[in-house]
């Protein structure tokens, strides 16, 4: 049997890769760490649902909500969001409007459209229903609809400056 013979530099590098293997396998673990314990960020569409005090943390907890296909902010800081629904108990304009506690009385803007306006918080929010055919009045949920939320702060800062400087 021959005998293996081991330098002290063969050594010294079996030593510095095993220690750069275990200070990679510390720096994956703490990284792991870090981004399953950490909260989770919140997007850009959540963000315009609050502002326009649609998000569903803003309402009841333990009623359902539903997800906007468009959520912009406009370019006069208004949140813009849209949304489908459709023709039956689980979703309905009925409910929608139950969901969000969208209690104003609608204002009739053409044979398949419907206004709501109400204010949430400091925000001031118009609800546009567009049906997708006339509401049949029989029917007890409604037809589908496109849902159009567009909500503007109640105070900006240009109307703070107005009143600051009327008051002078």
């Amino acid at each position: 049997m021959e005998r293996v013979s081991t330098s002290p530099r063969r050594r010294k590098a079996l030593l510095w890769f095993l220690a750069v293997c275990v200070a990679w396998i510390v720096a994956v673990a703490v990284w792991a760490a870090v981004s399953l314990l950490a909260p989770a960020r919140e997007g850009a569409e959540e963000a315009v649902e609050r502002k326009a005090g649609m998000h569903h943390d803003q309402h009841h907890p333990e009623m359902r909500f539903y997800v906007p296909t468009y959520a912009k902010t406009g370019k006069d800081g208004a949140a813009v969001l849209r949304y489908e629904v459709g023709d039956s108990i689980d979703s309905s304009v009925a409910d929608f409007l139950r969901t969000y506690d969208v209690t104003a009385e609608p204002k009739r803007t053409g044979p398949s459209g419907e206004t709501y306006t109400d204010r949430f918080g400091d925000v001031r929010r118009v609800f546009t229903v567009a049906y997708d055919r006339s509401p049949d009045p029989l029917d007890t949920y409604g037809s589908p609809a496109h849902i159009t939320v567009r909500a503007t702060p109640l105070h900006t800062a240009k109307t703070d400056q107005q009143i600051s400087l009327r008051n002078r």
